[in-house]
């Protein structure tokens, strides 16, 4: 395998290079630990390297080789075939993405390019629908520099507490057929219930697989060891070095992984080594509790303001369980259940009340 492309920049880049085409036509496991890998370093590339990976399909067609002269002469011709698209696209890298889904349809291609684990989606190449994915491929990168855990809301209503120095990646809206979320770092997950779109984690050594619970993953890049703690619900995690050795994960259980030797090691319970004040370990179970003291203990676990008015709502209580909720629908069933609502300000929670008999 070649170095990793860090100064990779264009699609070209890709095209010209050797071991990339070898990958995309071999898809080899080897490769695929490497791919992976630069992906979850290189999160603002991703893009870049769907376009490469497509693009290169468009041109191979049915060949089982293509040379670096093939690569340039064919990418001269379909381009000196395509009209002038008339969607504004915003550029990406110097390549405009819906040209390259117009190329596909002239040359009569639907690519279907999949790994095992969703790196790249399938393209349907059609002129009828090349508006749309040009709404759907957009990305969001949030990064937590602050000293705090920062409290990140997802667009398929689940949230994620984001510890400090660490960063996710996620799509802006929640259109695609996967909930995929890159992590850098530590983030406490809480996954809306959606059995029809898997919700899955990507970090530098694990990805973690859910349908809709609550868990803890950190993996750092200097740390020697990753891990996913669950709260509540089953998750599935893939060491990347072992793709085809997945570990199932539920209520209180903990993977470990050593990132220097790829060692895994499963426990039963996490509670005795873990702060009982940590998110993780916190229960969201209420009786008759009033409303006012749920929402002190929910600002001091997210680090979310919320404003109300405490006379208002001085007799208003909760009875419920609330563990596997995400933060927002923490907030929406209990306003629900006083008969408030609830809008997000400027990084706040605002309740509107008219108060409880």
């Amino acid at each position: 395998m070649a170095p990793l492309f860090e100064n990779f920049s264009t699609v070209t880049d890709f095209l010209e290079n050797d071991a990339f085409r070898t990958w995309v036509m071999e898809r080899r496991p080897e490769d695929r630990v490497h791919w992976q890998h630069w992906l979850t370093q290189h999160p603002e590339k991703r893009d870049l390297y769907e376009q490469a990976v497509a693009t290169f399909l468009v041109l191979q067609g049915k060949q089982l080789s293509i040379s670096d002269q093939q690569v340039k002469t064919k990418t001269d011709e379909i381009l000196n075939q395509l009209p002038e698209a008339s969607t504004v696209v915003k550029p990406l890298f110097n390549w405009q993405w819906g040209r390259w889904a117009a190329a596909a349809a002239v040359v009569g291609l639907t690519i279907y390019w999949q790994l095992d684990k969703p790196f790249v989606r399938p393209l349907a190449a059609s002129s009828n629908q090349q508006a749309q994915p040009l709404k759907n491929i957009g990305w969001k990168l949030v990064k937590n520099e602050t000293a705090q855990p920062l409290v990140v809301l997802l667009p398929d209503n689940s949230s994620v507490l984001l510890s400090s120095g660490s960063q996710i990646r996620f799509h802006k809206e929640n259109t695609q057929s996967l909930r995929e979320v890159y992590l850098q770092g530590e983030g406490f997950f809480e996954v809306s219930k959606n059995p029809m779109k898997p919700f899955i984690v990507y970090t530098t050594n694990l990805t973690t697989k859910v349908l809709g619970t609550s868990f803890q993953i950190r993996a750092f890049a200097k740390e020697a060891v990753a891990f996913v703690k669950v709260k509540t619900g089953k998750v599935t995690v893939t060491p990347v070095g072992s793709p085809d050795k997945p570990v199932s994960l539920t209520l209180n259980q903990q993977l470990n992984l050593a990132t220097k030797t790829d060692k895994i090691v499963k426990q039963e319970s996490f509670a005795s080594e873990t702060s009982q004040s940590a998110i993780v370990n916190q229960q969201f179970t209420f009786e008759y509790t009033p409303v006012s003291d749920i929402f002190t203990q929910l600002e001091s676990s997210y680090h979310m303001p919320i404003r109300y008015d405490r006379h208002l709502l001085g007799k208003c209580t909760f009875t419920g369980q609330l563990n596997d909720a995400p933060f927002l629908e923490k907030i929406r069933l209990i306003c629900l259940t006083i008969e408030s609502t609830f809008e997000v300000v400027d990084n706040q929670v605002v309740i509107h009340s008219r108060g409880c008999n």
